[in-house]
């Protein structure tokens, strides 16, 4: 009698757990992903040189869009450097920041449609490396902390699977090597809906 009491309990259990995640994938199949590559123009304060560096940024986006939401939920991992030229006691120097963070991005749309606005978060973690060369020296340092955003911009349907997106983030970073902490990007993108 116990181990047919047993048997029935451990049976229901498995009932409802394969219950569970078929009730779970069907929540999946109910929204839409995304998966977009971009890229732009970055600029930052560098902390050594007090001047403004220039230089690109790479994104790569991950993102689930909940049926008939208007909040996604994205992954973020980007690539971005920033270059400035400075002088000290009559010497030239160059400072090199590069950054590299990965953030989750909640996304707030204001359109069903399938073009729209947006406003994106960005909260995470990121990697940054710097590099001040000199005539004769070279300071190399690196660190890894908080990296924290907000973005606006507009996504723009070219067809049913493909859109394109534009979208400007300023970006805080925590770490000594930028001026005020903040990175600046302006971004152009594809992605696919699938």
């Amino acid at each position: 009698m116990y181990f047919h009491r047993f048997g029935a309990k451990y049976f229901m259990k498995k009932i409802s757990l394969l219950l569970a995640v078929f009730l779970w994938s069907l929540g999946l199949m109910a929204q839409g992903t995304k998966l977009s590559l971009g890229g732009g123009y970055a600029f930052a304060k560098g902390q050594q040189s007090k001047e403004r560096g220039t230089g690109y940024r790479i994104n790569g986006v991950y993102e689930i869009h909940p049926y008939r939401s208007m909040v996604s939920h994205g992954f973020t991992l980007s690539y971005a450097t920033t270059q400035s030229d400075f002088q000290r006691n009559n010497n030239d120097f160059v400072q090199e920041i590069t950054h590299i963070p990965f953030t989750y991005t909640p996304k707030l749309m204001f359109s069903e449609e399938d073009s729209k606005a947006y406003l994106k978060g960005a909260l995470g973690l990121q990697y940054s490396m710097s590099n001040v060369t000199g005539s004769s020296s070279v300071r190399k340092e690196n660190d890894f902390g908080f990296y924290g955003g907000l973005a606006g911009g507009i996504e723009l349907a070219i067809s049913y699977f493909a859109f394109i997106n534009m979208e400007y983030e300023v970006g805080y970073v925590s770490n000594g090597f930028l001026d005020n902490g903040l990175l600046h990007s302006a971004q152009l993108g594809i992605g696919v809906k699938f």
